[in-house]
């Protein structure tokens, strides 16, 4: 650097040269050494390691200890047409269970075959069960603004939900959600990574209920087990 300033301003310092000329080599040597400077950073590997590492952590995304593991079993899978026959929620801080809530919902029609073989919930459990809309304002009012976390939370359990509440004339949740669907599909490429398969793999339980509560607590469980992995 020290021979880049001789090498401008001499040129300039000698008795001819006027005021002027002696700027303007001044100038010249400032805008070589601002060239210079921008070249080492951009040449620096520790520079650029550091760089990286505020990127990296800039994507990092917090893993929550404090959430709701939530569950719906309904009367289908279709999400545009699906009732809510069961809410199920599980209010989780510092990764252990503290409250949990279960509600069956009275969906206003007969529930269908596949759907009572699948849960084992019948016409007759939910004859005297509140309706969507009262059922639902306890729900919501449970989670409150907690992250919530479900299996295929994303693409079913919040569509319906939101559908719900709209036809219930209630305000539809916004909460942060995250999908152990999508984390066990990110570790376990390639596998069946459907709630039961995965609570097989880690050892969690044998078999899924497909009630509510039970299926939310297994998500939660199956969501701190991911976080040691």
């Amino acid at each position: 650097m020290t021979f880049v300033v001789v090498a401008v301003v001499a040129p300039f310092t000698g008795q001819n040269q006027s005021a002027g000329d002696i700027v303007i080599g001044i100038i010249g040597c400032l805008a070589i050494a601002a060239l210079f400077w921008w070249l080492r950073g951009r040449t620096d590997p520790e520079a650029q390691f550091r760089s990286k590492s505020k990127q990296r952590q800039a994507k990092r995304i917090k893993v929550p200890d404090n959430y709701t593991a939530i569950d719906i079993e309904t009367t289908g899978l279709d999400t545009s047409t699906a009732r809510i026959i069961e809410l199920g929620a599980v209010r989780i801080r510092h990764g252990k269970p503290v409250a949990k809530f279960s509600q069956l919902v009275n969906p206003g029609f007969p529930i269908p075959a596949d759907s009572i073989r699948v849960t084992g919930i019948t016409d007759k459990d939910v004859r005297r069960a509140p309706d969507s809309t009262k059922a639902l304002r306890r729900f919501l009012a449970f989670i409150g603004h907690d992250t919530l976390i479900g299996h295929n939370i994303d693409a079913f359990d919040m569509p319906i939900i939101r559908n719900e509440a709209k036809r219930d004339g209630l305000k539809p949740p916004t909460n942060q959600t995250i999908d152990t669907l999508s984390i066990a599909r990110h570790i376990w490429p390639g596998e069946r990574n459907r709630l039961v398969d995965v609570i097989r793999r880690l050892g969690i339980a044998k078999t899924e209920s497909h009630r509510a509560e039970s299926d939310a607590m297994q998500t939660a469980q199956t969501f701190e087990a991911m976080k040691r992995l």
